[in-house]
């Protein structure tokens, strides 16, 4: 099995530096013949490239959606999920430390934002309780 990334590019290219990119898990095989074919297994989901970069949120949501996607295939061992999966990385590399921590503190901002435009904001207690849920620890929120 392998992954086939197939291109396709903006309508407008000539306004626009972007392409998308849709990921398809393949196989190999060969017909009653003997001749080699190949047979789509399932679609991994797509991801769009701006200039020469993938989106910083979009490789995360991209890599995200393809492992669930992976994971409700039956028929693949846990080997072709693993080669998949590190196919795919290949092509849109995970987030690093750095940009994990700028997304959070965006979407902090943004938090912050929307509080100051709506009115109230969470408690010290209950900032505590999102931070233990999001350490998976169980308690009210």
């Amino acid at each position: 099995m392998y992954v086939r990334w197939v291109v396709r590019r903006h309508k407008n290219a000539m306004s626009a530096d972007t392409n998308f990119y849709d990921a398809y898990l393949v196989e190999s095989y060969r017909d009653e013949q003997g001749a080699p074919r190949q047979r789509t297994i399932c679609y991994l989901g797509n991801i769009r490239q701006i200039g020469s970069q993938f989106p910083t949120i979009e490789r995360e949501l991209f890599l995200l959606r393809a492992e669930r996607i992976l994971d409700s295939v039956g028929e693949l061992s846990d080997n072709d999920r693993s080669e998949a999966m590190a196919a795919l990385r290949q092509k849109v590399p995970p987030l690093n430390r750095e940009e994990v921590l700028q997304a959070f503190t965006e979407n902090l901002r943004w938090y912050r934002r929307w509080w100051e435009q709506n009115g109230g904001s969470p408690s010290d207690e209950e900032m505590l309780a999102i931070v233990q849920l999001a350490r998976g620890r169980v308690g009210p929120i």
